[in-house]
């Protein structure tokens, strides 16, 4: 059997991952888990669930937030120049967009702080379960690493599963953290040089073996 087409890899990568999550946080689960699964029904990515379906599950006291936040993140998607996205890729640029904005990337634009503006740890939480299968982690690092583009390098490097076999440590013994994940977006995403900061977070990375995923020298130190 040949590789799996890279749509098929991000679309069982996302689902599983949310299948993950809501095992593991049950009716706890956070806005941006419902409005992946609305996305997901809406663009017919979920077979045979539809967004009624997702809407009667969402707890009766974030079924208003969530249910604006869905909206939003539609009419964005609706505009012309997201016209030829595969769906999948829809449902991913939410996650892109997201985890732009939780991590304050000076690329994210004033109309996406607005349209997806979801806690970090809510982002993480995403990112914990994504990771949570080694070999979907590994599948959807690949595809990410081949994309040239600054959102997709900052999601190979958070699903690069070599984050977990630092030295002294057992394979999954770490989680991602906030911090963490702040900082390798900001050390990807961000345009211009390197700032002092980030000249900072780099070194903080380098003791957890994080510095390959950050992929230094990719970016300008000054």
């Amino acid at each position: 059997m040949g590789a799996k087409d890279t749509s098929d890899v991000l679309l069982e990568g996302l689902r599983g991952a949310l299948d993950r999550w809501a095992a593991r946080d049950g009716k706890d689960v956070e806005p941006l888990y419902w409005v992946l699964r609305l996305q997901l029904a809406e663009t017919g990515l979920d077979a045979g669930v539809s967004t009624s379906d997702v809407t009667a599950r969402i707890p009766g006291d974030r079924r208003d937030d969530v249910h604006r936040r869905f909206r939003a993140a539609t009419s964005y998607f609706d505009d012309i120049r997201y016209a030829a996205l595969a769906p999948v890729a829809q449902v991913w640029g939410t996650v892109v967009n997201a985890l732009r904005v939780a991590s304050d990337s000076n690329r994210a634009t004033a109309v996406q702080r607005q349209v997806f503006d979801f806690p970090a740890a809510e982002v993480v939480k995403l990112f914990r379960a994504l990771r949570a299968d080694v070999t979907v982690a590994d599948q959807l690092n690949r595809a990410f690493r081949a994309m040239p583009t600054p959102e997709c390098q900052a999601l190979a490097a958070l699903l690069n599963v070599d984050l977990d076999r630092s030295p002294g440590r057992s394979q999954g013994d770490s989680e991602l953290d906030v911090e963490t994940m702040v900082r390798l977006v900001r050390l990807l995403d961000h345009e211009g040089p390197m700032s002092s900061e980030e000249q900072a977070y780099l070194q903080s990375l380098t003791p957890a073996a994080l510095v390959d995923a950050a992929f230094s020298g990719l970016r300008s130190r000054g």
